[in-house]
């Protein structure tokens, strides 16, 4: 127990210590409810971070888990390998040169070790945190699939996430077979949805 403490405390795998330190403590004050988790599933941050978060292959889970499973992943390289080469080097300097390759190696252990575990973890936050079905085809293009579109009767076809929805439409401008559309918005008295053509749409004269 006394090795571990050590190893754990000391340069370089203390860095992860206290990266996983305050990482814990974050889902303590989320668990105890005064803090909330990024609940959209998906990594928030400017172009270039997301950018970079795609890359690695660390999207389509919230930001704390990530980094959570980050430090963690990194943690335990960091930690075993001081513990079974730390005792090797000689000297303080050399000591703190191999301190930062640990830091670097253990980075890159942590990210794809990450990103191998949040990769089948995907499906469950999207299907946890995707909005409602009425907000998401809102602005969805469909196609007529009835000989007409009136404000009483129609019937449409839509792709979500590549799932085919036929969908009971309703139009004020006339509409034919296969003639393109935009879903604006939902009528939830009869489930169906108001459309508009798709030039109308595209020319911003939807209104009404």
């Amino acid at each position: 127990m006394e090795t571990f403490f050590i190893v754990a405390f000391s340069f370089p795998t203390v860095v992860f210590s206290v990266l996983l330190c305050v990482a814990i403590i974050y889902w303590l004050i989320s668990l105890l409810g005064m803090g909330d988790i990024d609940a959209d599933g998906e990594i928030d941050a400017s172009g270039d971070f997301s950018g970079l978060m795609v890359t690695l292959g660390l999207q389509g889970v919230p930001l704390p888990l990530v980094l959570t499973l980050l430090f963690l992943f990194g943690w335990l390289a960091s930690y075993f390998m001081d513990l079974i080469f730390g005792a090797l080097v000689p000297g303080s300097v050399l000591h703190w040169l191999f301190g930062i390759v640990v830091i670097f190696v253990a980075l890159v252990v942590g990210v794809l070790t990450t990103a191998v575990v949040v990769r089948p973890l995907r499906p469950l936050f999207r299907r946890a945190f995707l909005p409602p079905l009425q907000k998401r085809i809102i602005g969805t293009p469909c196609v007529v699939l009835s000989s007409t579109v009136t404000e009483t009767s129609g019937r449409g076809e839509s792709i979500l996430d590549g799932a085919h929805l036929v969908l009971q439409i309703r139009s004020h401008s006339p509409l034919s077979h296969r003639d393109r559309a935009v879903i604006i918005e939902h009528i939830p008295e009869h489930n169906a949805w108001w459309v508009v053509p798709e030039s109308e749409f595209h020319s911003g004269d939807s209104a009404g």
